[in-house]
C-alpha cells in the first residue's frame, strides 16, 4: 500500500501539494493565534520523492518540478501552413488553427514552422518557429532577426576565423533569456543535421554541401546560436529563389515581393535589414571570402563577411 501511495505521488505533484496543504490547515488548527515560518514547518518526505523536509522547501521544489510551471513559458502555439485554405504563417492569421503540440511528448508533434509564442525570461515573450522536436526538447529558430546590421566577421574577409563578430553579439542579447536551455557545442566537430563541418560550397543542383571545415571555435556554452547551412539545406533551401519555407525569410525587407508576407521595413542610417547569416563559411575562389545567409529572395547565398545588410536569428532549445 506504501508503494503504490509513494508511486501516485511521485506521478502527480498536485496530490504532494494536497498533502503539504493538509499541513498547513493542520497547522493553523493548532496554532490559530501564531504566525509560523513555513520554513519552520516540517513534513515527513519519505512518501512524497521530494529532497525537503520542511514546508517552504517542498512548495519551491513542486514549483521548480509542475508541468504548469513549465507549460506557463508556452504563451501559444499555431500550425503553420501555407495552403490557400489554412494560411497561417506569422500566428497572426484569423486562419491560424492553435496546437498544444507542445505538451506532447512523441517527437515530431510540432512540425518544422509551427509557430510558437514563447516566454523567454519573466517580461519578454518572442516568437519562435520550430525546427526540430526530438519528443522532449524543441530547437527553435526566432521569427525576426534577433540583431541586424552586424558582420560575420569584421576585421575582414577570413572566415577562417568563424563568425567571431556576429555570434558574440548575438549571444550578448540572448544571455538574459533564462526560460531556454544553455546549449553547449563545439564548431567543427558538433553535428548539426548532415555533418559537423563549417566550410560548404554549392553543387550544380543549388545545395549547399559541406565538405570540410574552414574553421574550428572551442566549445561554446550559450542560449543561442544560429542556423547552419547543414540545417538550411534540411528545410530545402538551394541557392534558388522562393526554395526555403516561407517562415525562414519573412520579415526580411522585401520578402513579401518573394512569397513571404511581412516585410520588414526598418532600416538603420539607410540600411535594410535584407537577411541573416548561418554558422557556415563558404568555400570559394579565395577560400576565405565569404559566408553563407538566407535573404529577403527565399534563398541561401553567399555574400562578403563585413556586409552590414544582414543580421542573426537565435536558434534556442527548449524543454517541452
Amino acid at each position: 500500500m506504501k508503494k503504490e501511495l509513494k508511486k501516485r505521488i511521485k506521478r502527480n505533484y498536485k496530490l504532494v501539494l494536497g498533502i503539504i496543504i493538509g499541513v498547513i490547515i493542520s497547522a493553523v488548527g493548532v496554532y490559530a493565534a501564531t504566525t509560523i515560518s513555513s520554513a519552520n514547518i516540517s513534513y515527513d518526505n519519505k512518501a512524497s520523492g521530494l529532497t525537503s523536509t520542511n514546508l517552504k522547501g517542498a512548495i519551491d521544489e513542486l514549483y521548480g518540478k509542475s508541468d504548469i510551471r513549465k507549460q506557463g513559458k508556452f504563451v501559444s502555439a499555431y500550425t503553420y501552413s501555407t495552403s490557400n485554405s489554412t494560411k497561417c504563417i506569422t500566428g497572426e492569421e484569423s486562419t491560424c488553427k492553435k496546437t498544444e503540440c507542445y505538451k506532447m511528448k512523441t517527437a515530431n508533434s510540432c512540425k518544422a514552422g509551427d509557430i510558437i509564442k514563447y516566454k523567454v525570461n519573466d517580461t519578454d515573450i518572442v516568437t519562435f518557429h520550430v525546427m526540430f522536436d526530438n519528443g522532449s526538447t524543441m530547437t527553435m529558430q526566432s521569427q525576426k532577426n534577433t540583431i541586424n546590421h552586424t558582420p560575420w566577421y569584421a576585421d575582414s574577409d577570413d572566415n577562417t576565423k568563424g563568425p567571431l563578430t556576429v555570434l558574440p553579439i548575438l549571444e550578448r542579447a540572448t544571455s538574459g533569456w533564462s526560460n531556454v536551455n544553455d546549449q553547449t557545442y563545439t564548431m567543427g566537430t558538433t553535428v548539426f543535421k548532415a555533418n559537423a563541418y563549417t566550410g560548404g560550397s554549392f553543387d550544380d543542383g543549388g545545395r549547399v554541401v559541406c565538405t570540410r571545415n574552414i574553421y574550428t571555435l572551442p566549445a561554446r556554452t550559450a542560449k543561442a546560436r544560429m542556423m547552419t547551412a547543414q540545417e538550411g539545406d534540411n528545410f530545402g533551401c538551394t541557392w534558388s529563389s522562393r526554395s526555403c519555407p516561407v517562415w525562414m525569410y519573412n520579415y526580411l525587407s522585401e520578402s513579401s515581393i518573394y512569397g513571404g508576407t511581412v516585410s520588414d521595413k526598418s532600416t538603420f542610417e539607410g540600411i535594410s535589414n535584407e537577411g541573416y547569416w548561418l554558422m557556415s563559411g563558404k568555400i570559394g575562389m579565395s577560400e576565405r571570402d565569404s559566408a553563407f545567409y538566407v535573404n529577403y529572395f527565399g534563398q541561401l547565398f553567399s555574400s562578403n563577411l563585413t556586409k552590414l545588410t544582414n543580421g542573426a536569428r537565435a536558434v534556442v532549445v527548449v524543454n517541452k
